[in-house]
């Protein structure tokens, strides 16, 4: 009689994408997986092949949860600006209450795996992608409320949006607190008028 497989893989893979999220790809062993997914070893290969597919399956995860948050923002009855302003406070309020978070699981897959794996690169760069476009669209949306008054294409301030977002999560890696954050958003929003 075959075995059924008894557990959630979408609990599954949270729970190693926050192992991954903590230690990196490169840091974590398949030890800590199963130890923190509870997953036997065969388990493990037989739903996920290895450790790398599981990875890609936790980088995905990690993209569609902040996607949600994304989203939530997207959808409140605000202008652009005011979009970009509770985005960021939000952002700069996670990351003072949580210290300890290790930043970013994307900008970090960034950094560690994206020159070493396509996959990994791919799923990075979707992810800046939308987030420039999305960027984008509400510095549009506050230019044609006339809330701002820009002098370059919304896109190239989408991109420099970005940037600061992920520059955020690394500073905060390197013992920024609040006011150095929330200095950065400043300077930020600022350039939008």
């Amino acid at each position: 009689m075959p075995k059924f497989k008894q557990f959630n893989r979408d609990k599954v893979v949270e729970a190693a994408s926050n192992v991954f999220h903590e230690k990196g790809y490169n840091g974590t062993s398949i030890d800590e997986i199963l130890t923190a997914t509870g997953l036997s070893r065969s388990s493990l290969y037989d739903s996920f092949k290895d450790k790398h597919n599981l990875y890609l399956q936790s980088l995905e995860f990690y993209k569609e949860s902040n996607d949600k948050k994304f989203q939530s923002v997207d959808e409140k009855d605000l202008n652009g600006l005011q979009k970009l302003e509770t985005m960021f406070k939000g952002v700069v309020n996670h990351l003072a209450e949580h210290p300890d978070d290790n930043g970013c699981l994307l900008v970090n897959a960034a950094a560690e795996m994206s020159k070493q794996c396509f996959k990994t690169s791919q799923v990075v760069c979707n992810n800046k992608d939308e987030v420039q476009d999305l960027f984008s669209s509400w510095v549009s949306d506050a230019e044609q409320k006339k809330v701002i008054k820009i002098n370059k294409p919304a896109k190239v301030y989408g991109q420099f949006l970005y940037n600061t977002l992920c520059g955020l999560r690394v500073m905060s890696q390197s013992g920024a607190g609040k006011t150095e954050l929330s200095n950065v958003v400043k300077v930020a929003l600022d350039s939008l008028n």
